[in-house]
C-alpha cells in the first residue's frame, strides 16, 4: 500500500488541466431526470448560463417517469430553442433515458450532466478542451459537494476531493481514467453511437443491468474495438471510447479545472444506499475493465491490476485485524491496524491541501473519514460485492430496460439563470479561478458556506 501511495502521489502531482486555448466545438448537454422537482428548472438555468457560445449548445432533458412535479416545472424551458424536452410515460432507467439524448443530440461531443449537479460557468468550455486532440474520446469533469451544512456533506466534499484531483489525476497522466463520474462527463457521440446497443443490453449472470452507467460506458469508449466491429456496434459512456478508437490509442482524460458542484446525500441512510450502488457498479466495471486493461500503456495496466488486487483484499484485511485478531485476543495489532489507517488519511489530506488547497480542518474531516471507509468496506462492500446485478436510480425500483417512447414538446422560455442558493454559497468560500496556477487549484475549498 505504501508503494502505491508513492506511486499515486508521485504521478498525480504531475498532472495539469489542459488551458482554454479557444476550442470551441458543437455540444450537446443530456441531463437525464428522475424525481428532481427541487432542483431540475435550477441546473438546467446554470447549464444555459454556461459561458460558450449560445449557437454552439444545445440542452436535451430526459424526463425519466417522475412520479414528482419535474416535468411539470421543466415547461418553464418549453419555449427556448436552445432546449429539447424529451418525457418517457414510465420509468425506464438511467441508461435508457441518457440513450434518448444521445440520439437526439446533433453535436459531436456529448455532455451528461446528473439532475441534482450545478456546472461552473467556466465548465464547459474548459470542459471540451481535450477534444482538440483527436485520441480523446472522452473526458471527466471534476466533481465538489454543493450542500456542506451537515458534518456528512463535508466528509463527502473531502473524500470527493481525493477521489477526483488525486485518483483520477494519476490515471489521466497516463490517458486511461477508468470512470468518468455522471456528474459531469463529455464524449465524442460517433464513439457512443457505435458501443450505444451493447451499453443498453449489458448483462451479468444472465440479468440485465442498470446501474454503473458512466463507469461502463467509460469501459466501453476505452477499450477500443475492431473496425469491423465498430461497424456494427453502438454505444455506452464507459466502454463508449473503448470501442470508437484502437486499442492503445483511445484516451479517456480528466479536467480539473472543470468544476460541477453536485448535492451529495445529506442522511446517513442516503449515502450508504448510494453507496451500495457505486460498489457494485465498481464491481461490473472492473470485471469488465479488466479485460482490456492490460492492452493498454504498462504503467497504466501496472496500476489498474495492483488497485484491483488491493481493493479485493481489503474486506479480508479489515475483517482479519478488526475482528479476528480482537477475538483472539490481540487488541494492539488491531490497535496498530487502525492508526496505519489514520496515517493514510493524514497523507491523502496533506497531497489534496498540496494539490486542491483545501484547509486544515479539511484534513482532520479527510482523517476522520477513514472510519467511514472501514465500516463500508466490512459491511456495504460486501453486500454490493454478493448482489452486483440488482440497482438502478436511487429512487427508482428495478425493472428491466426497455426501448422507450419519447415525446418531445415546443421549445422553451428564456430565464435569467440563477445560481442555487446552496451552490452559490459553496462559491463564495472558493478563491477565483484566477488565483489558480499552472493548472493547480490553489483554492481554500475547506471552508464551509
Amino acid at each position: 500500500m505504501t508503494c502505491y501511495l508513492l506511486l499515486v502521489y508521485t504521478i498525480t502531482g504531475r498532472y495539469r488541466p489542459i488551458p482554454d486555448t479557444g476550442f470551441r466545438p458543437k455540444v450537446t448537454v443530456v441531463v437525464p431526470v428522475k424525481n428532481e422537482a427541487a432542483c431540475i428548472s435550477d441546473v438546467v438555468q446554470t447549464v444555459l448560463a454556461s459561458d460558450y457560445p449560445r449557437s454552439l449548445l444545445e440542452v436535451i432533458v430526459v424526463n425519466d417517469g417522475s412520479t414528482d412535479d419535474s416535468w411539470e416545472r421543466l415547461q418553464l424551458f418549453r419555449d427556448n430553442p436552445r432546449v429539447t424536452l424529451i418525457n418517457h410515460e414510465r420509468n425506464f432507467g438511467k441508461r435508457v433515458a441518457l440513450a434518448s439524448g444521445f440520439s437526439q443530440a446533433k453535436s459531436d461531443i456529448v455532455i451528461c450532466i446528473d439532475s441534482d449537479s450545478f456546472v461552473d460557468p467556466q465548465a464547459i468550455k474548459l470542459l471540451v478542451q481535450p477534444f482538440a486532440d483527436r485520441k480523446v474520446v472522452a473526458v471527466c469533469g471534476n466533481g465538489e459537494a454543493a450542500n456542506l451544512q451537515t458534518v456528512l456533506g463535508r466528509l463527502q466534499h473531502y473524500w470527493y476531493v481525493e477521489m477526483f484531483r488525486l485518483a483520477k489525476g494519476m490515471e489521466s497522466k497516463f490517458g486511461c481514467v477508468t470512470c468518468c463520474s455522471g456528474i459531469l462527463a463529455a464524449y465524442r457521440k460517433m464513439v457512443v453511437d457505435a458501443v450505444l446497443d451493447e451499453w443498453l443490453n449489458e448483462r451479468f449472470a444472465g440479468r440485465r443491468i442498470t446501474i454503473g452507467d458512466d463507469r461502463q460506458l467509460t469501459n466501453l469508449v476505452a477499450r477500443g474495438l475492431p473496425r469491423r466491429v465498430f461497424l456494427n456496434s453502438p454505444g455506452e459512456d464507459r466502454t463508449l471510447t473503448n470501442f470508437a478508437l484502437s486499442t492503445k490509442e483511445a484516451k479517456v482524460v480528466f479536467q480539473s479545472n472543470a468544476y460541477v458542484y453536485t448535492l451529495v446525500p445529506e442522511t446517513w441512510k442516503q449515502f450508504f444506499k448510494q453507496q451500495l450502488r457505486w460498489k457494485r457498479a465498481w464491481v461490473l466495471g472492473s470485471i469488465w475493465g479488466a479485460k482490456y486493461m492490460w492492452k493498454k500503456r504498462l504503467p497504466m495496466a501496472i496500476t489498474f491490476y495492483v488497485y484491483q488486487f488491493v481493493t479485493y483484499m481489503s474486506p479480508v484485511v479489515i475483517v482479519l485485524w478488526l475482528i479476528v485478531r480482537p477475538l483472539q485476543g490481540d487488541w494492539i495489532g488491531s490497535l496498530g491496524f487502525i492508526a496505519g489507517n489514520l496515517w493514510i488519511g493524514l497523507l491523502h489530506g496533506l497531497n489534496s491541501k498540496k494539490l486542491s488547497g483545501i484547509s486544515f480542518k479539511g484534513i482532520l474531516y479527510r482523517i476522520v473519514f477513514v472510519f467511514v471507509t472501514l465500516f463500508i468496506t466490512m459491511t456495504v462492500l460486501l453486500y454490493g460485492w454478493l448482489t452486483p446485478w440488482k440497482g438502478g436510480w436511487v429512487t427508482r425500483t428495478e425493472g428491466d430496460l426497455a426501448t422507450p417512447l419519447w415525446s418531445v414538446p415546443e421549445k422553451p422560455l428564456v430565464e435569467t439563470p440563477v445560481l442555487p442558493a446552496q451552490v452559490a454559497a459553496a462559491r463564495v468560500s472558493m478563491m477565483p479561478a484566477s488565483s489558480r496556477t499552472d493548472g493547480i487549484d490553489t483554492r481554500d475549498s475547506g471552508r464551509s458556506p
